[in-house]
């Protein structure tokens, strides 16, 4: 099994200003928004070795940009994003690239090309510095909306702050990421996640099936099985069927730092076996997302 964890998925939308500030109201501390090199602007949520990240078309000037062979990581957002809101790429948490890229191709994975990059950034001392990002991207043809890439920050010193860290609604990162998946597309992406992980990191289920990564699990089930888990997913949630990740499953300290917030901004939510659902994908991103009680990482 690699090292690679769940670090960001990455909630793509259309309106990169209105769900920054739902986000804010749901009681996280987010960073000014910024811009990749390759054309897309994101907004931050800062957790340890994990980022809650939203994504946007910021300059389509810039989206052929950093290529990595053949994939274009600015007109892969756009394309998916043009059918849908959601989650299209994921990025996964290493501190390895180079290792952790081999270890997938020795699976029978794919890199389709590396991306180095990096960001001048102004230190809290005042003091210039700038940011070393190492990209792996990694494709399976069927599953585009399952496309990964090993994230390795070389100074994560310069993106990890103390004061942006500590959310107010008391998240410090995810318990999981659940990817929708029908009985019948459930073997392509075992066997996807097999390579990406080791498929000794699989663990099979009544309800569809596990994945433990270096951060957090994937957890994947059908639309039927989600039930139980979100109680009956909204019409306008993937309503493609494609293979997707539809919720970001927040680990908080209590959840009664959580409810204030969903109060205050009017969010329709439900609360099964310990955790908060919350079920209005079009203010979300077109996902959902939910709460749930979690120790902290040492």
């Amino acid at each position: 099994m690699t090292s690679l964890g769940i670090d960001h998925p990455l909630v793509c939308l259309r309106n990169l200003d209105a769900a920054r500030e739902t986000y804010l109201s749901l009681g996280f501390l987010m960073k000014p928004p910024g811009m990749h090199p390759w054309g897309t602007s994101t907004a931050l949520v800062i957790f340890r070795n994990q980022l809650l990240e939203l994504v946007g078309i910021g300059d389509e000037s810039l989206l052929d940009g950093y290529a990595a062979g053949d994939f274009r990581f600015g007109r892969h957002v756009q394309k998916w994003l043009q059918e849908r809101e959601g989650v299209p790429l994921s990025a996964l948490n290493s501190s390895d690239a180079a290792a952790d890229e081999a270890a997938v191709v020795a699976r029978g994975g794919h890199c389709a090309g590396t991306i180095e990059f990096g960001r001048e950034v102004i230190r809290d001392d005042g003091a210039p510095d700038r940011t070393a990002t190492t990209l792996k991207i990694f494709t399976r043809e069927g599953l585009p909306r399952l496309s990964m890439f090993a994230c390795q920050q070389h100074r994560r010193d310069l993106i990890e702050f103390p004061k942006w860290m500590d959310h107010p609604n008391g998240a410090h990162g995810f318990v999981s990421a659940t990817i929708l998946a029908e009985p019948q597309d459930q073997p392509a992406v075992k066997d996807w996640l097999a390579t990406l992980h080791g498929p000794e990191a699989i663990t099979g289920t009544g309800w569809g099936f596990t994945v433990t990564t270096g951060k957090g699990h994937w957890r994947v089930l059908s639309r039927d099985a989600a039930r139980a888990f979100f109680g009956p997913l909204p019409e306008e949630l993937a309503p493609d069927g494609a293979p997707s990740v539809i919720s970001l499953d927040v680990a908080c300290r209590a959840l009664e730092r959580v409810r204030p917030f969903l109060t205050a901004g009017d969010f329709a939510h439900r609360e099964i076996g310990g955790t908060l659902v919350l079920t209005e994908p079009a203010r979300l991103g077109g996902i959902l997302l939910t709460f749930q009680e979690a120790p902290e990482a040492p």
